[in-house]
């Protein structure tokens, strides 16, 4: 928090007060409220810019890795946010076109080599928990909806039974 705070009421929920210099942990969501209300700014290690996006991409892309390198649970949040602002920025500055396109290009890559992880995790029968743990949460509901629908479709090839 930048500035003290009273009580303040987002949607049906209530929050605060909060005192300037207080670090306080909420929903995406409500953190860039405060932040765009002027009351907050975010932790250095929660924002995404060009550099900590490469080095993402270097993690995931590492030939023959089957790794899934762990990214902060709300990562895609803060991924569309980026690239949101980049978009804007770009706009208003033809010179920041480039790092739109490296940008999403590099979002592209890494969406695509998770993906690919997360069907291979899906769909072994033996799902290691350390590899979950490492996905953010919109990689979690969609391995665990193919999780489903791989073994669904197994027990049905391998059904005996009408």
């Amino acid at each position: 928090m930048i500035k003290d705070s009273p009580q303040i009421k987002l949607n049906e929920e209530s929050i605060g007060p909060f005192k300037s210099g207080q670090e306080i942990e909420l929903a995406y969501w409500m953190a860039e409220e405060l932040v765009n209300s002027g009351l907050a700014k975010f932790r250095e290690q929660d924002l995404l810019d060009i550099t900590k996006l490469t080095k993402i991409h270097w993690k995931e892309t590492i030939p023959a890795s089957r790794q899934i390198p762990r990214l902060q649970k709300n990562f895609y949040f803060i991924l569309k946010s980026f690239l949101k602002e980049v978009s804007e920025e770009s706009k208003k500055d033809t010179s920041k076109i480039m790092l739109y396109e490296r940008a999403l290009a590099l979002s592209r890559d890494i969406i695509n080599c998770r993906v690919r992880k997360i069907i291979s995790i899906a769909a072994t029968s033996t799902n290691s928990r350390d590899m979950i743990e490492n996905m953010a949460v919109e990689e979690i509901a969609l391995h665990n909806k193919l999780n489903s629908i791989i073994n669904e479709w197994k027990d049905n090839i391998l059904k005996t039974e009408d």
